[in-house]
C-alpha cells in the first residue's frame, strides 16, 4: 500500500492532503502509547513540517526496520485512491 502511495506523493498532493494527514496524526497520538510509536509519530510530524519528500518516500518504501516501524503508525491512511487500493489488495 505504502509503495503505491509513494507514487502519488508529490509536493502539491502533500499540501492538498495536509489537513487529513494532520487529523490522522492527532488520532494516532490519542490512541498510541509506548516506543517506538510515539517517537515515530514525532518523526512523521517533522518530515511533514519540513516537507521532506525524499525522506517521506524513503519511509514509505524502505525495507529496513526503521521504515517498517514508521509505517506501523503511518498518518497517510486513506490517501491512496480507492480503485488503486482495491487493485493492490486484490494482487496481494
Amino acid at each position: 500500500m505504502h509503495r503505491g502511495l509513494a507514487t502519488h506523493l508529490t509536493r502539491p498532493a502533500l499540501e492538498s492532503r495536509r489537513p487529513r494527514i494532520d487529523r490522522n496524526i492527532q488520532q494516532l497520538r490519542n490512541g498510541v502509547t509506548g516506543q517506538p510509536h510515539l517517537r515515530n509519530l514525532d518523526r512523521w510530524t517533522s518530515l511533514l513540517e519540513e516537507r521532506d519528500l525524499p525522506g517521506l518516500h524513503r519511509v514509505l518504501t524502505g525495507l529496513d526496520r526503521d521504515s517498517i516501524e514508521m509505517r506501523e503508525v503511518s498518518p497517510l491512511k486513506g490517501l491512496l485512491p480507492h480503485d488503486e487500493r482495491a487493485e493492490l489488495l486484490a494482487s496481494s
